[in-house]
């Protein structure tokens, strides 16, 4: 099984769900790092009817560096700001949602790049999350987490797939 939840603590070091998701990609990890460390990619896995359009991204990427994001779901459109928390190339980043900047209450999502030999790359995505409107978006969260986040994950791996597996890095700018 390529995902699984758990829980963390979030605000008031109440339970957040935690969801990973991992796969095996046939590309060496200098590709993975590379696709993945480039926000403007972000549209290229980010398809179906949750997108994403990138409006803006502090350079060089480092700790701290902004990326401004517009997510849009179907026909509603939300700006999404994060922060870079933490860059470890080429096996480790973790972005964050800058707190009332974004459709979250709480997003933490580390990403890991694990090389398994030279032509295969392992992806896993840890995602810390907790929808807004306390009790209820919690609740909600559950929904969310069980249904949408497989989906959506499972989503971008096809597309990471897609595009690492068949060698297309075209630059997305």
């Amino acid at each position: 099984m390529p995902w699984r939840f758990g829980a963390r603590g979030g605000p008031e070091n109440r339970p957040v769900p935690t969801f990973t998701y991992c796969f095996d990609v046939r590309a060496p990890l200098d590709v993975v790092w590379r696709f993945h460390d480039d926000p403007h990619m972000l549209p290229r896995v980010m398809r179906g009817p949750v997108q994403v359009r990138v409006v803006h991204v502090d350079q060089p990427m480092q700790p701290g560096s902004r990326i401004s994001l517009v997510m849009q779901v179907g026909p509603a459109r939300r700006r999404w700001n994060l922060r870079l928390r933490e860059r470890q190339p080429p096996t480790r980043f973790t972005d964050e949602q800058i707190p009332g900047q974004g459709p979250f209450a709480v997003w933490s999502h580390t990403h890991t790049f694990q090389a398994l030999d030279d032509t295969r790359s392992r992806i896993c995505d840890t995602v810390t999350y907790e929808l807004p409107f306390g009790a209820p978006g919690r609740w909600a969260g559950h929904l969310f987490g069980n249904v949408v986040m497989r989906w959506m994950f499972a989503s971008r791996e096809r597309a990471t797939r897609r595009v690492l597996e068949s060698g297309e890095m075209v630059e997305a700018r």
